[in-house]
């Protein structure tokens, strides 16, 4: 999890599953269904496809319509055009608000679902991938993301898999709580930036209030030393434990593009650093201890 996008959640998320597959049954979800980008990096081959209906949408039928023109005054989103002598509706501009259902005197308006997205099922190099695409301008994302963990939860259990590694979506909002309910751990990433820094406490709370354990990660921590130490002060008071700091490293910049987990295709300062997070993590998973837990 991450206050804030572009903090290298997902980077860190691919390494994780590169490592952890090694030798755990693993399953993954990516919950940033507004721009899903794991599958980038696990090249997962899609075989399930499953419609996202969510909201209303409104359609007129012509044969009952008197034109009487109660749906354009009622429609607040200027979604109903008068059009060739014709009451339509845009379906772009609809937001199921139903005014106009309820002012049609000859029920000409009609209600249906709308499809607003897609979740998948798919099989990746390092375990069963559930991942979604919510349509650009549709809402309601915090639905999405619980269909979307609650398949990956319930496949898991079926199976008896080791490990369930969620790639959450940034800041605090519907999608943030949707993903943290009923996690069992989170990992915080978080960098030496203004930003970074108020976005980690503002996470930290979300993560306190839905009572989740949580791990600090700080990526590029080298970039800013003195915010970087307002981050470790930060969890320092608030008991918040601190799995490992990655270095900046530009070479990472061209490795990505390779479409692959870091961890998989080099060895550098960063790559080191991400997985000696791993074998902490991996004492944390296994009731151990080599975290630094700053009093707590």
């Amino acid at each position: 999890m991450s206050g804030k996008g572009g903090t290298g959640k997902t980077t860190l998320a691919g390494s994780l599953a590169d490592l952890a597959a090694r030798d755990r049954q693993l399953v993954l979800a990516d919950l940033d269904v507004d721009a899903a980008n794991l599958e980038l990096l696990v090249q997962p081959s899609k075989h399930k496809t499953h419609p996202f209906q969510s909201g209303k949408m409104a359609t007129i039928n012509q044969d009952l319509c008197t034109q009487c023109g109660n749906c354009l005054e009622a429609c607040r989103f200027d979604a109903v055009l008068f059009q060739n002598n014709k009451y339509l509706i845009i379906e772009d501009m609809c937001e199921g608000c139903l005014s106009c259902f309820y002012q049609c005197p000859v029920n000409a308006v009609q209600i249906s679902q709308s499809r607003s997205g897609e979740w998948y099922q798919s099989t990746s190099l390092y375990g069963e991938l559930f991942h979604a695409s919510l349509f650009p301008g549709a809402e309601n994302s915090g639905k999405l993301v619980t269909q979307v963990k609650s398949a990956a939860a319930q496949f898991c259990e079926e199976k008896d898999c080791e490990l369930l590694l969620l790639d959450g979506p940034p800041g605090t909002g519907c999608p943030v709580t949707a993903a943290s309910q009923g996690a069992d751990l989170a990992i915080l990433v978080s960098e030496p930036t203004t930003s970074g820094m108020h976005d980690l406490v503002r996470i930290l709370k979300v993560m306190r209030h839905f009572r989740v354990p949580a791990y600090l990660v700080i990526n590029k921590a080298d970039l800013n030393l003195n915010i970087r130490n307002e981050i470790l002060e930060t969890a320092r008071q608030n008991q918040l434990p601190l799995l490992g700091e990655i270095p900046y490293d530009e070479s990472i910049i061209v490795l990505q593009s390779q479409a692959k987990p870091l961890t998989s295709v080099c060895d550098s300062a960063a790559t080191d650093a991400i997985r000696m997070i791993w074998r902490r993590f991996e004492n944390v998973l296994d009731g151990k201890s080599g975290v630094k837990n700053y009093g707590g």
